[in-house]
């Protein structure tokens, strides 16, 4: 009899752990197109449409999981660099603190780095191809690489899904200074913009899986148009992606 007993228990928790398990989605990309998984910037359907593509994006946008990588703003690019903007201009950017004008060290953005005991949230959508050079040059500094087996509860079919990370030589950890490094308070906006969008417990999981910048760093940012900048860099960078 206890026999028995044990057996209808241990099948009635078989059936509610499988009643409580999550149905993987199926995210089909379609031929001559990608996935992207945007953590930071790229979360922003605004960005997307008025931006990278001037165009507006009407595929597939899913709130999604990264699993294994953990969010900080460890990416810090050199402000003696040529700063891409999505007009295809180059400037390079300044603050005003008390009227004296200050050049930071390097601008931050956010970063992902490998951890295995973390998942972050971001978004999940299809990018054509042929658009690719406009995201690879909007993230300069940083490196596409593939994380279509990391994308939790989707079932990834018919190509690959990209993230971008830094490139080792724009990792820094960031400090308190802002002659050293800032945030620029327009790509704060950009992650508002997305806060906005995906709403309230979005923003939570954000704030719960991602390494904070102290406020004092974040400034409204002065841009000076660069009408012949030092490209050498630049091209080296671009042709680092692979199409």
């Amino acid at each position: 009899m206890k026999q028995i007993t044990w057996l209808m228990i241990s099948s009635a928790l078989l059936l509610l752990m499988g009643s409580c398990q999550e149905k993987v989605k199926i995210f089909k990309i379609p031929e001559g197109h990608v996935g992207m998984f945007g953590y930071g910037s790229l979360m922003s359907k605004t960005l997307i449409d008025k931006g990278l593509l001037d165009k507006a994006y009407d595929g597939p946008f899913l709130p999604a999981h990264l699993k294994g990588y953990k969010r900080s703003w460890t990416f810090a690019w050199p402000t003696d660099l040529p700063l891409y903007n999505v007009d295809s201009t180059f400037t390079k950017d300044y603050i005003l603190i008390e009227g004296d004008t200050v050049y930071p060290k390097y601008l931050r953005y956010l970063n992902i780095r490998e951890d295995l005991n973390t998942v972050i949230n971001g978004v999940l959508y299809i990018v054509p191809a042929a658009d690719l050079p406009n995201y690879d040059a909007w993230e300069l500094g940083y490196e596409r690489f593939e994380v279509t087996d990391l994308i939790q509860r989707y079932s990834i079919e018919g190509g690959p899904v990209f993230a971008y990370k830094a490139l080792p030589d724009f990792e820094l950890e960031p400090n308190s200074d802002f002659t050293q490094s800032i945030v620029e308070l327009s790509y704060w906006e950009i992650i508002e913009d997305a806060f906005g969008y995906w709403g309230k417990d979005f923003e939570a999981e954000y704030k719960r899986t991602t390494e904070p910048f102290d406020p004092a760093i974040l400034h409204d940012t002065q841009k000076i148009l660069l009408t012949d900048p030092a490209m050498e860099k630049v091209e080296e960078l671009k042709a680092g992606f692979k199409y």
